[in-house]
Protein backbone atom coordinates (compact mmCIF):
# COMPACT_ATOMS: atom_id res chain seq x y z
CA UNK A 1 0.00 0.00 0.00
CA UNK A 2 1.48 3.11 -0.46
CA UNK A 3 1.29 5.15 2.98
CA UNK A 4 1.45 8.30 1.02
CA UNK A 5 -2.05 7.44 -0.72
CA UNK A 6 -4.62 9.72 0.68
CA UNK A 7 -2.67 12.28 2.27
CA UNK A 8 -1.41 15.59 0.96
CA UNK A 9 2.23 14.91 1.68
CA UNK A 10 4.25 17.21 -1.38
CA UNK A 11 6.64 14.89 -3.39
CA UNK A 12 10.15 15.66 -2.94
CA UNK A 13 10.44 17.40 -6.49
CA UNK A 14 7.68 19.66 -5.37
CA UNK A 15 10.15 21.07 -2.87
CA UNK A 16 13.87 20.72 -3.73
CA UNK A 17 16.51 20.47 -1.72
CA UNK A 18 16.91 23.59 0.61
CA UNK A 19 13.17 23.42 1.01
CA UNK A 20 13.41 19.98 2.22
CA UNK A 21 16.48 20.73 4.60
CA UNK A 22 14.07 23.37 5.94
CA UNK A 23 11.33 21.44 7.09
CA UNK A 24 13.92 18.70 8.31
CA UNK A 25 15.52 21.15 10.83
CA UNK A 26 12.11 22.81 11.83
CA UNK A 27 11.10 19.38 13.29
CA UNK A 28 14.16 17.75 14.35
CA UNK A 29 16.47 20.89 15.51
CA UNK A 30 19.43 19.42 16.04
CA UNK A 31 21.66 20.36 19.23
CA UNK A 32 25.05 20.91 17.97
CA UNK A 33 27.23 24.30 19.17
CA UNK A 34 26.42 25.58 15.27
CA UNK A 35 22.89 26.41 14.58
CA UNK A 36 21.57 23.86 11.75
CA UNK A 37 21.78 25.23 7.96
CA UNK A 38 25.72 25.99 8.15
CA UNK A 39 28.68 24.06 6.01
CA UNK A 40 29.57 21.98 9.50
CA UNK A 41 28.02 21.00 11.98
CA UNK A 42 29.67 21.30 15.49
CA UNK A 43 30.60 20.05 18.91
CA UNK A 44 32.35 21.70 21.64
CA UNK A 45 35.47 19.52 23.37
CA UNK A 46 38.07 21.16 25.70
CA UNK A 47 37.42 24.60 24.27
CA UNK A 48 37.75 24.00 20.87
CA UNK A 49 34.97 23.24 17.88
CA UNK A 50 35.30 19.54 16.48
CA UNK A 51 33.58 20.45 13.10
CA UNK A 52 32.21 17.83 10.87
CA UNK A 53 30.38 17.17 7.59
CA UNK A 54 29.39 14.73 4.93
CA UNK A 55 28.57 14.49 1.56
CA UNK A 56 27.54 11.89 -0.85
CA UNK A 57 27.98 11.66 -4.61
CA UNK A 58 26.41 9.31 -7.40
CA UNK A 59 27.38 8.15 -10.62
CA UNK A 60 24.54 9.37 -12.11
CA UNK A 61 23.93 12.48 -10.83
CA UNK A 62 27.18 13.97 -9.88
CA UNK A 63 30.12 12.13 -11.59
CA UNK A 64 29.88 12.83 -16.01
CA UNK A 65 30.96 10.74 -18.21
CA UNK A 66 34.83 10.60 -19.22
CA UNK A 67 35.06 10.50 -14.79
CA UNK A 68 38.12 8.13 -14.13
CA UNK A 69 37.88 6.69 -10.73
CA UNK A 70 40.87 8.49 -9.66
CA UNK A 71 38.62 11.82 -9.91
CA UNK A 72 35.54 10.12 -8.81
CA UNK A 73 37.52 9.94 -5.47
CA UNK A 74 39.63 12.91 -5.37
CA UNK A 75 35.99 15.82 -5.76
CA UNK A 76 34.25 13.22 -2.75
CA UNK A 77 36.98 14.20 -0.62
CA UNK A 78 37.45 17.60 -2.16
CA UNK A 79 33.83 18.36 -1.19
CA UNK A 80 34.37 17.33 1.88
CA UNK A 81 36.98 19.16 2.32
CA UNK A 82 35.67 22.42 1.17
CA UNK A 83 32.88 22.52 3.84
CA UNK A 84 35.84 22.30 6.66
CA UNK A 85 37.66 25.47 5.37
CA UNK A 86 34.16 27.33 4.77
CA UNK A 87 33.59 27.48 8.14
CA UNK A 88 37.69 28.41 8.54
CA UNK A 89 38.78 24.78 9.90
CA UNK A 90 41.71 22.41 9.86
CA UNK A 91 41.07 18.99 8.45
CA UNK A 92 41.92 16.19 10.79
CA UNK A 93 40.22 13.28 9.38
CA UNK A 94 38.70 11.91 6.78
CA UNK A 95 36.33 8.39 6.63
CA UNK A 96 34.53 7.09 3.17
CA UNK A 97 31.79 4.87 2.65
CA UNK A 98 31.65 3.12 -0.52
CA UNK A 99 28.52 2.05 -2.35
CA UNK A 100 29.18 -0.23 -5.78
CA UNK A 101 27.50 -2.61 -8.06
CA UNK A 102 28.90 -6.35 -7.70
CA UNK A 103 30.65 -5.88 -11.62
CA UNK A 104 32.70 -2.96 -10.49
CA UNK A 105 36.29 -4.02 -11.32
CA UNK A 106 38.48 -4.32 -8.21
CA UNK A 107 40.76 -1.94 -9.88
CA UNK A 108 38.37 0.78 -10.23
CA UNK A 109 38.12 0.90 -6.53
CA UNK A 110 41.91 1.25 -6.65
CA UNK A 111 41.67 4.26 -8.77
CA UNK A 112 38.87 5.57 -6.39
CA UNK A 113 40.88 4.74 -3.22
CA UNK A 114 43.76 6.36 -5.22
CA UNK A 115 42.07 9.74 -6.01
CA UNK A 116 41.01 10.34 -2.60
CA UNK A 117 44.25 9.39 -0.79
CA UNK A 118 45.77 11.79 -3.53
CA UNK A 119 43.31 15.21 -2.73
CA UNK A 120 43.86 14.31 1.19
CA UNK A 121 47.49 14.10 0.88
CA UNK A 122 47.38 17.74 -0.20
CA UNK A 123 45.76 18.46 2.90
CA UNK A 124 47.91 16.37 5.43
CA UNK A 125 44.81 14.91 6.34
CA UNK A 126 44.73 11.09 6.67
CA UNK A 127 41.91 8.63 5.39
CA UNK A 128 40.78 6.88 8.42
CA UNK A 129 38.06 4.32 8.04
CA UNK A 130 35.89 3.04 5.24
CA UNK A 131 32.77 1.25 4.60
CA UNK A 132 31.99 -1.04 1.25
CA UNK A 133 28.59 -1.85 0.94
CA UNK A 134 27.03 -3.62 -2.70
CA UNK A 135 24.85 -0.60 -4.52
CA UNK A 136 22.90 -0.29 -7.94
CA UNK A 137 25.26 2.45 -9.01
CA UNK A 138 28.95 3.83 -7.27
CA UNK A 139 27.95 5.91 -4.55
CA UNK A 140 30.46 7.67 -2.42
CA UNK A 141 29.85 9.08 1.09
CA UNK A 142 32.56 11.17 2.91
CA UNK A 143 32.69 12.21 6.14
CA UNK A 144 35.22 14.89 7.36
CA UNK A 145 36.57 15.85 10.71
CA UNK A 146 38.10 19.15 10.95
CA UNK A 147 39.15 21.27 13.96
CA UNK A 148 38.67 25.58 14.67
CA UNK A 149 39.04 27.54 17.65
CA UNK A 150 35.69 29.04 19.05
CA UNK A 151 36.44 32.54 18.25
CA UNK A 152 37.75 31.99 14.75
CA UNK A 153 34.79 29.69 13.70
CA UNK A 154 33.12 30.89 10.41
CA UNK A 155 29.80 31.10 9.58
CA UNK A 156 26.80 31.76 6.98
CA UNK A 157 25.50 34.59 9.34
CA UNK A 158 26.96 38.00 10.34
CA UNK A 159 27.27 40.04 7.48
CA UNK A 160 26.32 43.52 8.17
CA UNK A 161 24.92 46.43 5.55
CA UNK A 162 28.33 48.25 4.01
CA UNK A 163 30.61 45.37 4.20
CA UNK A 164 32.51 44.04 0.93
CA UNK A 165 31.47 40.82 -0.66
CA UNK A 166 34.50 38.71 -1.76
CA UNK A 167 35.37 35.46 -3.76
CA UNK A 168 39.01 33.31 -3.22
CA UNK A 169 38.89 32.94 -7.29
CA UNK A 170 37.77 32.62 -10.70
CA UNK A 171 34.84 30.86 -11.43
CA UNK A 172 32.58 29.33 -13.95
CA UNK A 173 35.65 26.89 -15.02
CA UNK A 174 33.76 23.58 -13.49
CA UNK A 175 30.21 24.42 -15.19
CA UNK A 176 32.20 24.65 -19.02
CA UNK A 177 34.08 21.76 -18.21
CA UNK A 178 31.14 19.73 -17.36
CA UNK A 179 30.07 21.38 -20.59
CA UNK A 180 32.78 20.37 -22.71
CA UNK A 181 33.07 16.88 -21.27
CA UNK A 182 29.54 16.09 -22.44
CA UNK A 183 29.96 18.02 -26.00
CA UNK A 184 33.31 16.33 -26.43
CA UNK A 185 34.50 19.91 -26.84
CA UNK A 186 37.94 19.46 -25.45
CA UNK A 187 38.27 22.15 -23.77
CA UNK A 188 41.29 20.17 -21.48
CA UNK A 189 41.65 23.64 -18.86
CA UNK A 190 38.16 23.76 -18.15
CA UNK A 191 37.86 19.96 -17.63
CA UNK A 192 41.04 20.10 -15.38
CA UNK A 193 39.57 22.08 -13.09
CA UNK A 194 36.49 20.11 -13.33
CA UNK A 195 38.03 16.89 -12.29
CA UNK A 196 40.72 18.61 -9.88
CA UNK A 197 38.92 20.93 -7.37
CA UNK A 198 40.90 22.59 -4.80
CA UNK A 199 39.12 23.10 -1.72
CA UNK A 200 40.55 26.70 -0.01
CA UNK A 201 42.13 25.42 3.20
CA UNK A 202 44.85 27.95 3.07
CA UNK A 203 42.12 30.55 2.86
CA UNK A 204 39.35 29.57 5.07
CA UNK A 205 42.29 29.81 7.75
CA UNK A 206 43.67 33.66 6.72
CA UNK A 207 40.23 34.57 6.84
CA UNK A 208 39.66 32.43 10.47
CA UNK A 209 42.63 34.08 12.06
CA UNK A 210 41.97 37.61 10.57
CA UNK A 211 39.07 38.30 13.10
CA UNK A 212 37.23 40.46 9.97
CA UNK A 213 35.43 38.17 8.31
CA UNK A 214 31.97 38.25 8.98
CA UNK A 215 30.14 35.71 6.97
CA UNK A 216 31.48 32.64 4.74
CA UNK A 217 29.75 29.63 2.56
CA UNK A 218 32.05 27.72 -0.35
CA UNK A 219 30.43 28.21 -3.91
CA UNK A 220 29.22 24.80 -4.25
CA UNK A 221 26.42 25.18 -6.04
CA UNK A 222 27.11 28.32 -7.76
CA UNK A 223 27.57 32.09 -6.66
CA UNK A 224 24.27 33.25 -7.39
CA UNK A 225 22.81 30.35 -5.18
CA UNK A 226 25.53 30.79 -2.37
CA UNK A 227 24.59 34.51 -2.00
CA UNK A 228 21.11 33.59 -1.45
CA UNK A 229 21.72 31.41 1.39
CA UNK A 230 24.06 34.03 2.82
CA UNK A 231 20.78 36.40 3.13
CA UNK A 232 18.74 33.25 4.07
CA UNK A 233 21.21 33.29 7.38
CA UNK A 234 21.73 36.89 7.55
CA UNK A 235 18.73 38.52 6.63
CA UNK A 236 20.99 41.14 4.73
CA UNK A 237 20.65 41.86 0.74
CA UNK A 238 23.86 41.34 -1.53
CA UNK A 239 24.91 43.68 -5.14
CA UNK A 240 27.28 42.11 -6.54
CA UNK A 241 29.10 44.86 -9.54
CA UNK A 242 29.07 42.50 -13.13
CA UNK A 243 32.37 43.78 -13.97
CA UNK A 244 33.74 42.62 -11.15
CA UNK A 245 32.98 38.82 -10.58
CA UNK A 246 36.65 37.00 -11.85
CA UNK A 247 36.42 34.53 -14.64
CA UNK A 248 38.39 31.54 -15.10
CA UNK A 249 40.39 31.48 -18.15
CA UNK A 250 39.21 28.91 -19.89
CA UNK A 251 36.14 30.66 -20.63
CA UNK A 252 37.33 32.58 -23.11
CA UNK A 253 37.93 29.11 -25.38
CA UNK A 254 34.15 28.93 -25.22
CA UNK A 255 32.89 32.42 -25.79
CA UNK A 256 34.33 35.65 -27.70
CA UNK A 257 31.92 38.36 -25.44
CA UNK A 258 32.01 38.83 -21.39
CA UNK A 259 28.19 38.02 -21.19
CA UNK A 260 28.46 34.08 -21.71
CA UNK A 261 31.41 34.00 -19.27
CA UNK A 262 29.59 36.05 -17.34
CA UNK A 263 26.40 33.73 -16.88
CA UNK A 264 28.68 30.77 -16.77
CA UNK A 265 30.24 32.28 -13.79
CA UNK A 266 27.30 33.32 -12.13
CA UNK A 267 25.48 30.26 -11.61
CA UNK A 268 28.52 27.71 -11.94
CA UNK A 269 28.78 24.70 -9.09
CA UNK A 270 31.20 22.57 -8.16
CA UNK A 271 33.13 25.70 -7.93
CA UNK A 272 34.93 25.25 -4.06
CA UNK A 273 35.77 28.82 -3.35
CA UNK A 274 34.96 31.11 -0.82
CA UNK A 275 32.45 33.50 -0.71
CA UNK A 276 32.83 36.29 1.89
CA UNK A 277 32.23 38.96 3.36
CA UNK A 278 34.82 41.65 5.15
CA UNK A 279 34.22 44.94 6.46
CA UNK A 280 35.48 47.94 3.89
CA UNK A 281 37.94 49.38 6.77
CA UNK A 282 39.34 45.83 7.03
CA UNK A 283 39.87 44.64 3.53
CA UNK A 284 43.50 46.04 2.98
CA UNK A 285 45.17 44.22 5.59
CA UNK A 286 43.03 41.15 4.71
CA UNK A 287 44.63 41.30 1.18
CA UNK A 288 48.06 41.60 2.85
CA UNK A 289 46.95 38.38 5.15
CA UNK A 290 46.09 36.82 1.62
CA UNK A 291 49.41 37.79 -0.58
CA UNK A 292 51.37 36.83 2.62
CA UNK A 293 49.64 33.52 3.69
CA UNK A 294 47.46 32.03 0.92
CA UNK A 295 47.53 30.66 -2.00
CA UNK A 296 44.84 32.43 -3.83
CA UNK A 297 44.36 36.17 -4.00
CA UNK A 298 40.84 37.92 -2.47
CA UNK A 299 38.57 39.30 -5.31
CA UNK A 300 36.02 41.97 -4.02
CA UNK A 301 33.17 41.82 -6.48
CA UNK A 302 30.25 43.71 -4.17
CA UNK A 303 28.53 45.07 -1.42
CA UNK A 304 26.12 43.93 1.20
CA UNK A 305 22.95 45.70 1.67
CA UNK A 306 20.07 45.92 3.95
CA UNK A 307 17.42 45.58 1.23
CA UNK A 308 16.50 41.23 1.30
CA UNK A 309 17.57 41.18 -2.46
CA UNK A 310 20.74 40.14 -4.62
CA UNK A 311 20.89 42.73 -7.41
CA UNK A 312 23.34 42.36 -10.09
CA UNK A 313 25.11 45.99 -10.82
CA UNK A 314 26.05 46.53 -14.69
CA UNK A 315 26.75 49.74 -16.57
CA UNK A 316 23.34 49.89 -17.94
CA UNK A 317 21.62 49.73 -14.23
CA UNK A 318 20.23 46.76 -12.20
CA UNK A 319 18.60 43.65 -11.88
CA UNK A 320 17.59 41.26 -9.94
CA UNK A 321 20.53 37.89 -9.96
CA UNK A 322 18.25 34.70 -9.94
CA UNK A 323 19.14 31.83 -7.73
CA UNK A 324 20.29 29.64 -10.33
CA UNK A 325 22.44 27.47 -9.09
CA UNK A 326 22.30 23.84 -8.89
CA UNK A 327 19.45 22.20 -6.51
CA UNK A 328 18.93 18.55 -5.86
CA UNK A 329 15.72 17.59 -6.86
CA UNK A 330 14.62 19.98 -9.28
Amino acid sequence: MDENKGNDTPMLADLGEREIIRRLIAEHQPSGYIPPGDDCGAIEIDGRLVLLSTDTKVDDTHFPQGFTGFDKGWTIAAANLSDVAAMGGEPVAFLIAYGLPRGTPYSVLQDIQSGIHACLSEHSTPLIGADTKENRVITLTGTVVGIVGKSEVLLRSGSRPGDLVCVSGPLGGASLGLRSMQRGLGIILAEGHLRRPSPRISEGRVLAKSGVCTSCIDISDGLSSSLYELMRASGNGFEVDASSVPLHESLWEMYDEREGPLQTALHSGDEYELLFTVSQDSVEELKKKFDEEAEHELFIIGRVTSNKEVILRRDSGTEVLPDGGFEHFR
